[in-house]
């Protein structure tokens, strides 16, 4: 299992919850239910970036994903 702050996933910078995966799938689902739950601001800014943002939001993300240790 591997643990990420809301923060160091994108969400707000003084964020600090943790969230916790065992696949990357799993970390970004259970981060979409952290932020549905405590930042629904940002949910509805997610609906309408365009596509290439959440390319590019995806492609860090499973860098940071890779470089994480499991806890």
């Amino acid at each position: 299992m591997k643990q990420l702050t809301c923060a160091q996933m994108g969400g707000p910078a003084t964020c600090n919850a943790m969230i916790s995966g065992n696949t990357p799938e799993e970390m970004i689902a259970n981060g979409m239910k952290h932020l549905n739950e405590a930042h629904p601001d940002m949910i509805e800014g997610m609906k309408t970036m365009p596509k290439e943002m959440g390319d590019k939001w995806m492609a860090e993300f499973r860098k940071t994903w890779t470089a994480t240790p499991d806890k």
